[in-house]
């Protein structure tokens, strides 16, 4: 861990200073339950840490994004996720009613927790350079005028902009230099152990996991409940 204050804190978005009100993971487990197909308390978590996984892998995404198109890409991840939990049974016509449900029922309503801007307030008065680093497509300059956090960050810096794609090195690495800072005076805070934790860590970064709903017991790494926390940083 770092030795005083940091030079610059860079966060992850999706899943650490916003949120969805209700778990994709908790939600598919629930549909596939309509379908007679009953797990273990623990299977949510495990099926979040799947999906972590999951969306680490580029080369993954990719490829069933060629193999199935944009059009059913989606049933075929829902097919992975069954195969996952052992889910037995027509996989692709389960898929088709779980798209129906989700399409029809399952509305995601994106939340800042009241903690984040309180503690961005406080990072951000006390000199430390804040980014915004995400594996989305486009610019987040938008999203974070929508939720009203524009006016904290020194910058951003999206996947397409720096042409690399968390865990690669090169995302991480592009934001330091945009922070003006080095890889060990800066702190990378996300949600993802595959793709933040790993790959801050492989570029020299300090990593931090926050991790609200337990997911990752075991990371090897800091670990936070919630954004507050990073108060006494």
């Amino acid at each position: 861990m770092i030795n005083g204050k940091p030079r610059a804190i860079l966060f992850d978005l999706d899943g650490t200073l916003l949120l969805s009100d209700h778990s994709p993971a908790e939600q598919f487990i629930l549909f596939c339950a309509r379908l007679g197909h009953l797990f273990d308390d623990d299977a949510p978590r495990r099926l979040e840490r799947w999906q972590h996984e999951y969306w680490s892998k580029r080369h993954q995404v990719d490829a069933d994004l060629a193999e199935h198109g944009k059009d059913k890409f989606w049933l075929a991840y829902s097919v992975q996720q069954m195969q996952f939990l052992g889910v037995s049974g027509p996989l692709d016509d389960y898929s088709l009613k779980l798209e129906e449900w989700f399409r029809d029922e399952f509305i995601h309503t994106p939340v800042v927790p009241d903690d984040v801007r309180p503690t961005l307030t406080h990072l951000h008065n006390s000199g430390i350079t804040l980014g915004l680093v995400s594996n989305r497509a486009s610019p987040l300059d938008t999203v974070t005028a929508e939720i009203g956090l524009t006016d904290l960050f020194d910058f951003t810096l999206s996947a397409a902009q720096a042409a690399s794609w968390k865990p690669e090195a090169e995302i991480f690495l592009k934001a330091v230099h945009l922070a003006k800072a080095t890889p060990d005076t800066a702190v990378y805070i996300g949600d993802n152990y595959f793709a933040d934790i790993v790959g801050a860590r492989n570029a020299g970064l300090i990593p931090i996991l926050i991790d609200r709903r337990n997911i990752f017991p075991d990371a090897d790494c800091r670990i936070i409940r919630g954004i507050g926390e990073l108060m006494s940083l």
